[in-house]
């Protein structure tokens, strides 16, 4: 993993989506970073939490064992 890889692999909910919105806040636009997690409920959850913000753009990937959260700041919606 890369510095703008943050690995949540057997975090259980609520606590990705708090470290997501964590990390969220101290992005600069144009950043993007990716979450790694393996908890079914937090590819519900976080695109939920932040499609509260305006200047987010979320995306999901297939991984082994799990999904990549993409999240660029400053995208378009």
């Amino acid at each position: 993993m890369n510095a703008d890889e943050i690995d949540l692999y057997g975090k259980i909910c609520p606590y990705p989506v708090v470290v997501i919105i964590e990390e969220v806040n101290k992005m600069r636009s144009g950043e993007t970073k990716t979450f790694c997690v393996n908890d079914p409920l937090a590819i519900k959850s976080v695109p939920e939490e932040l499609s509260e913000y305006d200047d987010l753009q979320v995306s999901i990937e297939d991984r082994e064992k799990g999904w990549n959260i993409i999240v660029t700041k400053g995208g378009a919606k």
